[in-house]
C-alpha cells in the first residue's frame, strides 16, 4: 500500500539535464559524443542548440527559424551528422519545423542509405521523427475533427502538441505534402520488404512500429529528452489516411504469422512489442484480422507451456526408467521437507501457468491483446488464460496488471461474475499486499456491468473489519476505505491521507445501484474530518461523484452542502478544496448559495490572500454580493447560464482515445 511517505520523495531528476552534463563533461576528454566523429566546433555550435532548445521559445516562429538555420548547417553532411549522438538530439527535436525544401532535402539523402540508417543507433532516430512529421504534413488539417482538436488541447501545450499543431496547420503546399505521403509510403514498403533483417533489430523494429501506426492514421508522439512508451501514447490520435496505406499495413502481419519463428515472437523484447502495434493497428484497420491474428498468437505462442513445465515432464519421464530398492525408496520417504510444509501447501496451490505469464515481454503483448479484443476473442482469452488461475495472478507483481486490464475490458456479465468469484475472497489479501489498483478495477467493473455491486460492498467491509453488528466499526467504513486500512489502523490515524485507489473505489461506489451505505457513512462523520479529506488532490473527487450520482438524492446532497457550512473559506483558499466549493455550489439550492456567499464575504480578506481564493472571488462576484445581495443571485444566475454551455460543449467534445476508448486503452 501507499503511504506518506511517498510524497515526501523527491522528484527524479529528468534524462535530459543528466544527457546535457555527460556531453559537456566527456567534451574536456576531447570525446565530442559518441557516433560518427565531429569537430569541436561542431560540437559547441549543436551543444549551444541544445542548450537554447531546453531554455524553451516563446513564438514558433523562432523554433522555425533555428530549425532552418541548423539544417542548413548541415548541408552534405547530413548523413555523417545524423549519426552523432549530439547532433542527432539536436536534428531530431527541430525537424518537426523546419520548412518544405529543408525536410524534403534530407528525404532524398536518407532514402538513398536505408538500410545502414535504420540500424544506426543515433541516425536511426531522426528517420523515425522524420516519419512522424511526414505523417503529419501529409494527412494535413482537413483530417482532423475541430471537435477533437479543440478537445485534445490543454490549458499549456507540451512541446508534442506545439509540434503537432504546427505541422497540420502550417501552410505547406499541396505538393509538399505530397511528397511526405509518398515517403511514408516508401519507409513503410522498406519495412515490409526487409522483414527478415528488421524484426530484431535495436533501432529498425521502432521506425517498424511507428510505420505501421502511421499507415493506419494513429499519431503517437516522440519527442527527445521525454518520457515515452504509455506515457506518450495516452495523447494518441486517430487521423483520416488513404485506403492504400490500410493495405498496406494488413500484409505485415499476414507476412509474420507465416514464419516458423512466430511462436517465439511473444518472449523476445522487440518482436512481442511489434505484435502489439500491430494488433493496435488492426483495431482501427480492420477487426475481423485482429480477431483471426489474436487467436492465432493464444493458440500457437501463449498457451504454450513454461519451461520449467517442459523440463519437470523430462525428468518424471527420467523417472520412471530409473529402478530404485527398497532403501533407497525408505529414504526418500523419510527426508525432510528442505522448504518447510507452509511453503509447499503454498507450491501445490499454484496452478499450472502457461509460458505467456512467465516472460515480461508476453505478459506486456496480452495486456495489449486484451484492450483491443472484441467480445468473442477475449471471451476465449479468459477461458484458455485466466479461468482457475485469476486469484493467484492478482496477486503476482508480474501478472497483476494483467488481471487489471482484463476487468477493465470484460465485456461478457457471465465472465465477469465467474472473475469475481475468484477474486471476492482475496480482497483483503489483495490490500495487505498492496496491489490495491486490482481492487479498484474489480469495483470499476462491477459499476460498469451493473452487477455484483452489493457483493463488493460486503467484501470490502468485510476486507477492512468493519462488518457486523457493531455500529461504531460500521460507521467508519468511508474513513478506512479512503485510505485502505483496517479499521484498527485507522483508529490511531488522524492523518488527511487519502489513498488514490481507495478515492477511486469510494468513487465507483458513489455511482453504485444502491449507495446508501457509504452515503450515510459519509453523512455521520464531523464536518472537521470531512473538510480534511476532501482537501486533498485524491479526496476531493470524492464529491464530484456524489454530486454527479444519479442514485444520491436531493436531500442527501443538501445534506453535505449544509454540513459543510463554516469550513468553505478553508476549502476555497487551497487548490483542491476550491475544486470541491465549486461542486458544493453547483448543486446548491438557491438559499443555501446564499449562505455560502455569506460565509465567504464574511473572510474576504482571507479569500484574497490565496491565488485560489482570489479566483473564487472573482468567479462568484463577492463584490457585487457586498452592493446587494439580491442583486447579486440575479446577476449571478445569469453569468453561470453563460458559461455553462461552454461547459456542455467541452464534455460533449471527444478525443480520439474516448472515442475508440475500448481500443485504444
Amino acid at each position: 500500500m501507499q503511504t506518506e511517505d511517498n510524497a515526501k520523495r523527491k522528484r527524479p531528476k529528468r534524462k535530459g539535464n543528466r544527457f546535457m552534463r555527460n556531453a559537456k563533461g566527456f567534451a574536456k576528454q576531447g570525446i565530442f559524443g559518441r557516433g560518427t566523429h565531429i569537430d569541436d566546433e561542431q560540437f559547441s555550435y549543436f551543444i549551444n542548440i541544445l542548450d537554447a532548445m531546453k531554455a524553451g521559445f516563446e513564438e514558433v516562429e523562432e523554433r522555425v527559424n533555428m530549425a532552418n538555420n541548423v539544417f542548413e548547417q548541415t548541408n552534405d553532411q547530413e548523413i555523417h551528422l545524423a549519426s552523432n549522438q549530439i547532433v542527432s538530439k539536436a536534428l531530431e527535436s527541430l525537424v518537426g519545423f523546419v520548412d518544405d525544401v529543408q525536410l524534403e532535402r534530407y528525404f532524398n539523402k536518407f532514402g538513398d542509405n536505408l538500410r545502414p540508417l535504420c540500424s544506426d543507433r543515433f541516425a536511426s532516430h531522426v528517420l523515425q521523427k522524420m516519419l512522424e512529421i511526414a505523417f503529419l504534413r501529409g494527412v494535413g488539417k482537413k483530417s482532423v475533427d475541430q471537435e477533437q482538436s479543440d478537445a485534445a488541447k490543454r490549458a499549456k501545450p507540451d512541446a508534442a502538441q506545439i509540434e503537432e499543431e504546427y505541422n497540420l496547420e502550417a501552410d505547406f503546399s499541396e505538393e509538399h505534402r505530397e511528397n511526405c505521403r509518398q515517403f511514408v509510403l516508401r519507409i513503410s514498403k522498406f519495412m515490409l520488404n526487409n522483414l527478415e533483417d528488421f524484426v530484431w533489430d535495436t533501432c529498425a523494429s521502432h521506425i517498424m512500429r511507428t510505420a505501421i501506426l502511421s499507415l493506419v492514421g494513429m499519431h503517437v508522439p516522440k519527442i527527445a529528452f521525454e518520457k515515452g512508451g504509455a506515457e506518450m501514447a495516452k495523447h494518441r490520435k486517430l487521423y483520416e489516411v488513404p485506403d492504400e496505406w490500410h493495405e498496406v499495413m494488413k500484409e505485415f502481419p499476414q507476412r509474420l504469422e507465416m514464419w516458423p519463428q512466430f511462436t517465439d515472437f511473444p518472449y523476445q523484447e522487440h518482436s512481442s512489442a511489434l505484435l502489439g502495434v500491430i494488433c493496435l493497428a488492426l483495431s482501427v484497420a480492420d477487426k475481423s484480422m485482429l480477431k483471426h491474428f489474436g487467436k492465432k498468437i493464444l493458440t500457437v505462442s501463449l498457451l504454450k507451456p513454461s519451461d520449467a513445465e517442459e523440463d519437470e515432464k523430462k525428468d518424471e519421464k527420467d523417472a520412471k526408467i530409473e529402478i530404485k530398492d527398497d532403501d533407497d525408496m525408505e529414504e526418500g520417504n523419510t527426508q525432510p521437507n528442505p522448504k518447510g510444509g507452509e511453503e509447499q501447501k503454498e507450491e501445490v496451490d499454484a496452478p499450472i501457468m502457461p509460458k505467456v505469464f512467465h516472460h515480461q515481454s508476453s505478459v506486456i503483448l496480452l495486456e495489449t491483446i486484451l484492450s483491443v479484443a472484441g467480445a468473442k476473442l477475449l471471451t476465449q482469452l479468459y477461458a484458455m488464460l485466466f479461468c482457475g488461475r485469476v486469484a493467484y495472478l492478482a496477486q503476482q507483481h508480474e501478472t497483476n496488471f494483467s488481471i487489471q486490464r482484463l476487468l477493465q475490458h470484460i465485456k461478457e456479465t457471465s465472465d465477469f461474475e465467474a472473475v469475481f468469484t475468484e477474486l471476492q475472497p482475496q480482497v483483503e489479501g489483495l490490500l495487505k499486499m498492496g496491489y490495491t489498483g486490482v481492487v479498484s478495477a474489480l469495483s470499476a467493473t462491477c459499476l460498469r456491468l451493473g452487477t455484483k455491486q452489493a457483493q463488493m460492498i460486503a467484501a470490502l467491509q468485510s476486507a477492512l473489519y468493519v462488518s457486523g453488528g457493531d455500529k461504531d466499526k460500521s460507521k467508519l467504513f468511508f474513513n478506512c476505505l479512503v485510505k485502505l486500512k483496517p479499521f484498527e489502523v485507522v483508529g490511531s490515524d488522524e492523518s488527511g491521507f487519502v489513498h488514490l485507489h481507495g478515492s477511486l473505489i469510494a468513487q465507483h461506489i458513489l455511482q453504485f445501484n444502491k449507495p446508501i451505505f457509504l452515503v450515510n457513512c459519509i453523512l455521520d462523520l464531523p464536518a472537521t474530518q470531512l473538510s480534511l479529506v476532501f482537501n486533498t488532490p485524491n479526496g476531493s473527487h470524492i464529491v464530484d461523484a456524489f454530486m454527479q450520482s444519479k442514485f444520491i438524492g436531493e436531500k442527501s446532497r443538501e445534506r453535505l452542502i449544509r454540513q459543510l457550512e463554516g469550513f468553505y473559506v478553508d476549502l476555497a483558499i487551497t487548490r483542491h478544496g476550491s475544486r470541491v466549493l465549486e461542486q458544493c455550489f453547483k448543486a446548491a439550492q438557491e438559499a443555501q448559495k446564499l449562505r455560502i456567499a455569506k460565509e465567504l464575504f464574511s473572510k474576504a480578506n482571507m479569500l484574497k490572500g490565496s491565488p485560489y481564493g482570489r479566483l473564487i472571488y472573482t468567479k462568484y462576484r463577492m463584490d457585487t454580493y457586498k452592493l446587494s445581495p439580491s442583486q447579486w443571485q440575479e446577476s449571478l444566475s445569469k453569468h453561470l447560464d453563460v458559461e455553462q454551455p461552454k461547459e456542455i460543449k467541452r464534455k460533449t467534445a471527444k478525443t480520439a482515445a474516448e472515442a475508440f476508448k475500448d481500443i485504444l486503452s
